[in-house]
């Protein structure tokens, strides 16, 4: 294990957070009923993204539609989160280019905050009816 992880998962866990190591050598952790991964790249050391994936199923063409319309609005809209489907489901992510990994500890409560606003953003914009008139996108 790379001594930034260790130190981030002692980090975490003096924040509170319930935080554990997976097998690929990602640190998860929950923070207000959601779980993040905090993934790192063994072959880009200074790349690592924080990520909270399938936070919404999409079940339905005219679904996948409306989404599209909301992430792109987060996406427009938000500094640092990126939001885009993958197998169905809706994942937000941020990603960092940093010169030391143990700098996500000064980083971590920001990147938590954003992903929950872009969260909401994006909930909003799919359960507002007026925003689904305008998810006329066609898909491929």
């Amino acid at each position: 294990m790379n001594n930034h992880v260790q130190h981030l998962l002692d980090y975490l866990h003096a924040e509170g957070y319930p935080a554990e190591l997976d097998e690929d050598g990602d640190i998860r952790f929950k923070r207000e009923g959601m779980t993040y991964a905090l993934c790192f790249d063994n072959d880009d050391p200074d790349f690592a993204k924080l990520i909270l994936p399938n936070v919404w199923s999409i079940d339905s063409e005219p679904e996948m539609r409306q989404a599209l319309v909301a992430l792109d609005e987060v996406n427009r809209r938000m500094k640092l989160v990126k939001v885009h489907t993958q197998a169905g489901s809706v994942w937000f992510t941020i990603e960092l280019l940093l010169d030391e990994q143990i700098a996500w500890e000064r980083r971590l409560p920001r990147a938590v905050r954003a992903t929950a606003r872009a969260v909401a953003m994006f909930t909003d914009t799919m359960q507002c009816p007026h925003d689904a008139g305008r998810a006329d996108i066609t898909l491929n």
